[in-house]
């Protein structure tokens, strides 16, 4: 097969967008130029891309709108803060980008139905970029469940928790400043939702599209008013439910961050749920010798009697790559969005944080984005 070529933009300069570029093989021009040379310098893929001449072509700008401009640029990758995402994408999208946004898709769901409307206009590539969506062991862990080995699904949980000593942040740090849409919601939200959406909403029996969210709580940090917990249940008709929370005030337990109770027995997942390497499929506590009851029931036809342990190492970049060629390929393809990664399923995501958000009392509860802006 001839090989394809995608020429990418990459807005932002900060830690996610390194990564990206890094997995891949500014606000200033001096800012992109040092952006350049750190990947230039730094190992693994990105020191092979280099080597090969990946960077050779890379031109550094002072402006997005410059990125947006450049006819060598075909898809532009979006790694801003929340609140800029939308703006920052719907330029990319007028300009005739396909356009790559990094999670939370946007600030609420009028912002997202604006930017697919744009990307269906004109006929562009549209991603929200929910990499981990696209590791071999999220495949393999939906196979699991989807094959129907361990029975139905009884129901679920998912956590990202993450100490993040918010008393020693600066107010205008991105994870608690109000302007940057700082709050565990949108900054951890994100990972445990998306294993909600690979095990229940793509699972084969699922005929429920827009799962709703039955309740939810918040916690407050007092100084920013931002929430510092989030914590919300989902509920797929005639399927099951899960329960989801991120938290910045905690760790999320380090072999469980993700447990999926089945009728014969149980997946768990290792944390962190962005890149875990590991999942554990395990026998239900009734069928262990020890357990609360002194001589546990002989196991049904089907039951799981044995652990067993399942290792998916990530490369480096957090497996970034993945995601990009899914992008490539589907650009290739002439597809304007990924089945792996469907816009109508960042637009169920969303609602749950529009849903989640509105039904607290951070100083976020109220707000309004830019659509339409």
């Amino acid at each position: 097969m001839t090989p394809y070529t995608l020429r990418w933009g990459i807005i932002s300069t900060g830690g996610i967008a390194t990564t990206f570029a890094k997995a891949m093989g500014s606000r200033s021009v001096p800012s992109a130029e040092a952006f350049i040379a750190k990947l230039r310098s730094a190992g693994g893929a990105s020191a092979h891309g280099a080597k090969h001449g990946a960077l050779d072509k890379a031109t550094p700008y002072g402006s997005y709108d410059e990125v947006f401009a450049d006819p060598d640029v075909d898809v532009v990758y979006i790694g801003t803060p929340h609140p800029f995402h939308h703006p920052n994408a719907k330029a990319a999208l007028l300009a005739g980008k396909h356009v790559l946004c990094e999670k939370p898709f946007v600030m609420d769901l009028a912002e997202l139905d604006e930017l697919v409307a744009i990307a269906k206009r004109k006929n562009l590539f549209l991603m929200e970029a929910v990499w981990t969506r696209f590791h071999p062991i999220a495949y393999a862990v939906q196979k699991e469940i989807h094959s129907g080995k361990l029975g139905k699904v009884r129901r679920m949980t998912a956590e990202l928790s993450s100490y993040a000593h918010l008393d020693e942040r600066a107010d205008n740090d991105r994870m608690i400043d109000p302007k940057l849409g700082g709050g565990a919601l949108l900054d951890l939200g994100p990972y445990p939702a998306v294993w909600s959406m690979l095990v229940l909403h793509q699972h084969p029996d699922n005929k429920d599209p827009e799962p709703k969210v039955l309740g939810s709580a918040q916690r407050i940090y007092a100084r920013n008013g931002v929430d510092e917990q989030s914590s919300w249940t989902v509920r797929w008709d005639e399927l099951g439910e899960s329960r989801i929370l991120c938290d910045f005030t905690a760790w999320t337990p380090r072999d469980c961050a993700a447990v999926i109770d089945c009728e014969n027995g149980q997946l768990v997942i290792d944390h962190p749920l962005y890149r875990p390497e590991r999942y554990r499929i395990l026998p239900h506590p009734s069928t262990v010798a020890g357990s609360s009851e002194s001589t546990p029931p002989p196991p049904r036809p089907g039951q799981i009697t044995e652990e067993t342990a399942h290792h998916y190492p990530i490369p480096a970049g957090n497996g970034m790559h993945y995601e990009a060629d899914e992008v490539a390929q589907c650009i290739r393809d002439g597809k304007t969005e990924s089945a792996r990664m469907p816009l109508a399923e960042s637009r169920v995501v969303q609602g749950w944080f529009d849903t989640v958000r509105k039904g607290g009392d951070s100083v976020l509860k109220d707000l309004v984005g830019n659509a339409g802006k």
